[in-house]
């Protein structure tokens, strides 16, 4: 019992050194919905004010601004349901020391609407991942647990689950992966455990940026597993039979943050860390089937 008060205490001061460098870069994810691909960010680049937007790409475009926040310290998160896409706008009121969150949704083609006004956020919501189960309900992940809320009413958990969990990503068949602190987990709505991937981090890691040996996100796809190894720097594939490869080894100061599957091929985006006052820049990356990479978004 008290190995188990230590673990969670320790991962939660992990979460709150993130929170605080997430406070100068940006708290997100990346999505994909049909030929296009969603991703929030800061806009301009190098804005201290970090004044969150959501850029939009296709294979026969470049990126372009798709929504933009009208508030300083902001972030978005991001998540799509068939061809609705569901935005949770952040904010942080610097005067009472407090987020509120509001909760848009759209489609591609389409100008994003409120569908939730903004409302005090105590538990950085959608920071852990979410998904909405109706326009009026949603599902998030906040350290150990998975919770449940209803437009105006308060959390509750969702269900049971033996594992803390750090994030939760709905993927295919109405299923959800869950991130835990060395472990992915494969689940029915219910929790119902369907498949696990343990020891996912590797003990001997050398130099981790901000000394933390995690990962950071996980997408799940055809019976394989992406993930974004901060840790090592590295983008990891775990295929349905369980061999897993790096795909992507990348080098100081690359840090691997999000990852997606886009159709046969896997979207890998990262943020050069530097540490000397400036902003972190952005580089997203598309690795096809033989793992050959081309360049998406990489601004200076």
């Amino acid at each position: 019992m008290k190995a188990q008060t230590f673990k969670t205490t320790f991962f939660a001061m992990v979460l709150l050194l993130l929170s605080s460098f997430a406070f100068a870069h940006p708290t997100g994810n990346l999505i994909t919905i049909g030929e296009y691909v969603l991703w929030s960010y800061i806009n301009p680049i190098n804005d201290p004010n970090h004044y969150a937007f959501v850029m939009s790409w296709t294979k026969s475009a470049e990126p372009k601004v798709y929504l933009q926040s009208e508030h300083a310290a902001s972030d978005f998160m991001l998540y799509t349901n068939q061809n609705d896409i569901y935005f949770i706008e952040r904010k942080f009121l610097q005067a009472s020391d407090e987020f509120e969150v509001r909760v848009l949704k759209s489609t591609i083609d389409k100008e994003p609407r409120v569908i939730w006004d903004w409302f005090k956020d105590d538990f950085r919501i959608g920071e852990g991942g979410f998904f909405m189960l109706s326009d009026h309900q949603m599902v998030f992940g906040k350290y150990p647990e998975i919770y449940s809320l209803k437009k105006g009413e308060q959390k509750k958990k969702y269900f049971h689950f033996d594992h803390p969990i750090s994030k939760i990503r709905a993927v295919e068949r109405n299923q959800l992966l869950l991130l835990g602190d060395n472990s992915c987990y494969l689940v029915q709505q219910n929790g119902t455990m369907l498949k696990e991937w343990n020891d996912l981090i590797d003990h001997d890691v050398q130099h981790a940026p901000l000394n933390l040996n995690r990962i950071f996100d996980a997408d799940y796809a055809n019976g394989a597993l992406l993930i974004a190894y901060w840790g090592s720097r590295s983008f990891d594939l775990i295929n349905a039979s369980g061999k897993r490869q790096i795909i992507v080894q990348q080098t100081e100061p690359l840090t691997p943050h999000w990852v997606a599957f886009w159709k046969n091929e896997k979207l890998l985006f990262s943020s050069k860390l530097i540490f000397d006052g400036s902003t972190p820049k952005p580089h997203l990356v598309m690795s096809n089937e033989i793992n050959e990479l081309s360049v998406i978004w990489n601004p200076r």
